[in-house]
């Protein structure tokens, strides 16, 4: 009885301290690593910036629905109809749903009139598949249900486009013969406009007037000094404003600084400018003048910029960062930093093993460095994806780690 009391205990103490391995096991572990990732530094002054661009507000004063011609943002070619003027809603509901009619006819047609589907790039069509299905589920998640509208459009069509180069027989003469159908009953039923506002020079579109059009000109940037950002207010807005076109040639960027930051740059300097729009997120720019505060404590550096799309068209202030100098390299956590023996270095996990490896660090800020990237090949150097030690206690060159 004894003995078996004896085992028992034994093997209780057995199973206790398996389990209490097993859940120290995974629970700790004894380093913390971060895989090395290339990475681009901007080194420079971050202030809010004022667009001057030349900008002509539309007016209209004709009595009636506006249907536009063109998508916000859109450039427009001098003389081209910016909208059209009809009696009620109704007919530019019509004319909105003769255009989604006449753009899916016009994607069958197109679809059914390729002639080599060989040439066909199917990574562009997946990459078109995949947008237009993200596009749609963000305008249903948005509660943009005539985004949504359209959005599905454009993936079925993305869909028999796929289809159709890959070999799948579609006939698409019912549709077609459908969709002329409805293409005529519409136009049948459509009146026409009875005015029409164009455009009396070229440039960007936008559908939205927000005041600062006369009061930020380009025509006198000597004057854009800090007091002036600062006390300048937009203009009531016209009730009978449609929008407006901005030019697309040289515009400006105003931006105040410090006038020890102000220092750094002279009239005539080409650099670069980081903003935070998606599609243009660095822009050229080229110092234009420096206007000092009446405090001679600030400045307003006035930048010329000649790069234009529809995000910049719309862009009045933000963000942005004046870029001094750019440091491209591996990004590793600051904590990953050692020195061992006089020399700077990082360790990184080899097999079984830590290793320590010596590093040149270009830039280092509170939170991460960068370090050059050199010879791939080297295994004594740091390279792209390594998993490096930002955390673990007693670490040296060769330790076993589980």
């Amino acid at each position: 009885m004894k003995e078996n009391k004896a085992l028992k205990i034994i093997f209780s103490i057995i199973v206790i301290v398996f389990f209490v391995h097993q859940i120290y096991s995974s629970l700790y572990n004894p380093v913390t690593t971060q895989n090395a990732e290339f990475f681009t530094a901007t080194e420079g002054v971050t202030t809010n910036a004022t667009v001057i661009r030349q900008e002509v507000v539309i007016t209209n004063d004709i009595a009636g629905t506006l249907h536009y011609k063109i998508e916000n943002g859109n450039r427009i070619a001098k003389g081209g109809t910016v909208a059209d003027i009809y009696d009620n809603e109704t007919a530019s509901f019509t004319v909105n749903r003769l255009e989604a009619l006449n753009k899916k006819l016009s994607d069958i047609q197109e679809i059914s009139g390729y002639n080599d589907v060989a040439a066909a790039d199917i990574e562009l069509l997946n990459e078109r598949l995949r947008n237009s299905l993200n596009n749609f589920v963000m305008s249903c998640s948005g509660n943009n249900f005539s985004s949504a509208n359209e959005t599905a459009d454009e993936f079925l069509s993305a869909v028999n486009r796929k289809q159709f180069v890959t070999g799948e027989t579609i006939d698409f003469s019912a549709q077609l013969t459908s969709l002329s159908s409805e293409i005529a009953s519409v136009s049948a039923a459509l009146s026409n406009p009875k005015a029409s506002i164009r455009a009396d020079r070229s440039g960007y579109f936008i559908s939205q007037v927000d005041g600062y059009e006369n009061t930020l000109s380009c025509d006198n940037i000597g004057a854009v000094t800090p007091e002036m950002l600062d006390e300048i207010k937009p203009e009531e807005i016209p009730n009978n404003a449609i929008g407006k076109i901005v030019s697309d040639y040289d515009w400006y960027i105003a931006a105040t600084v410090s006038l020890n930051d102000s220092f750094k740059y002279k009239e005539g300097d080409s650099l670069q400018i980081k903003t935070s729009l998606r599609n243009n997120p660095v822009l050229n720019v080229t110092v234009k003048q420096i206007n000092v505060s009446n405090k001679q404590d600030k400045a307003t550096v006035i930048f010329s910029c000649q790069e234009m799309n529809s995000d910049l068209a719309t862009m009045r202030s933000g963000n942005i960062t004046i870029i001094n100098k750019e440091y491209s390299g591996l990004k590793v956590s600051k904590k990953a930093l050692r020195v061992v023996g006089g020399k700077t270095g990082v360790y990184v996990v080899s097999g079984l093993n830590i290793k320590y490896v010596k590093v040149n660090v270009l830039y280092s800020n509170d939170e991460y460095i960068i370090c050059e990237k050199v010879d791939e090949n080297n295994k004594s150097v740091l390279r792209l994806y390594d998993e490096v030690v930002v955390k673990g206690k007693n670490l040296y060159d060769g330790k076993i780690i589980n």
